[in-house]
């Protein structure tokens, strides 16, 4: 299924956006009027591509130099010996759209910005929208009384990749508020040193910032109070086995 991540215009030639596919956090990179879609993460350590250079089709990772074809993900020299996995994209009426590699929809006019297809180097995606796939509108989430709901179900796309549980099950958000199109997130880690802290923080941005009437998600880390496992659900607990 096809997800609505950002318009033509939000994305600059040569400009990126961070986005989140299926759960998975992902980078949508514009070369001129292509756009790519690619796991934001490299084969070789596991970190972000998020701030990688961008040249000759191509991100190389920010830490070690590794190197990734933008159109199929092929790892390109070294260190790096596995690719990272890429989406199809389809624009239409101004809209981008990233969903899964080999994805077939039926066919559709064509804007005026290229379509590319990531999932391979030979497969080329027709440009369809939403409205086309489905027969209906794609949604437009509005503030209400649930806004607070809408806020924290997006959060909980958030997994620690250490305990495998969302960081809300999990009590480390502390605080959500709403400043018009801007949210404003206090939350904390279950360790000061926690390794995975800069990914969390980032997915956490992200999954807000995937809703459409946030513009803006700014996650300030705290650590005062400091997490306990008193936080957690009873859900989480289970899953942890504590008891």
């Amino acid at each position: 299924m096809f997800e609505r991540v950002a318009s033509v215009s939000e994305v600059p030639p040569n400009g990126r956006k961070s986005i989140i596919v299926d759960d998975v956090p992902a980078l949508l990179v514009r070369i001129g009027n292509d756009f790519f879609a690619v796991e934001d993460v490299c084969s070789h350590d596991g970190q972000p591509l998020t701030d990688g250079p961008v040249a000759d089709g191509a991100i190389t990772c920010p830490r070690h130099g590794a190197k990734f074809d933008l159109k199929t993900g092929k790892a390109l020299c070294m260190p790096a010996t596995q690719p990272i996995p890429t989406f199809a994209v389809q624009v239409r009426d101004g809209e981008v759209f990233v969903g899964p590699a080999g994805a077939e929809l039926p066919p559709g006019p064509t804007t005026s910005a290229s379509v590319t297809s990531t999932a391979t180097a030979t497969n080329s995606l027709p440009v369809v929208s939403v409205l086309d796939a489905v027969g209906e509108k794609v949604p437009l989430p509005e503030p209400g009384d649930d806004d607070e709901i809408r806020l924290i179900d997006a959060l909980k796309q958030v997994i620690d990749p250490e305990l495998m549980v969302n960081i809300v099950d999990l009590g480390l958000v502390y605080t959500i508020n709403r400043d018009g199109h801007k949210i404003y997130v206090e939350m904390t880690l279950t360790s000061p040193a926690c390794p995975a802290g800069p990914q969390i923080v980032q997915q956490s941005k992200m999954a807000l910032e995937r809703l459409r009437d946030v513009e803006e998600a700014e996650i300030k880390l705290v650590m005062s109070p400091p997490w306990t496992p008193d936080r957690m659900t009873d859900e989480a607990k289970d899953m942890l086995g504590i008891f």
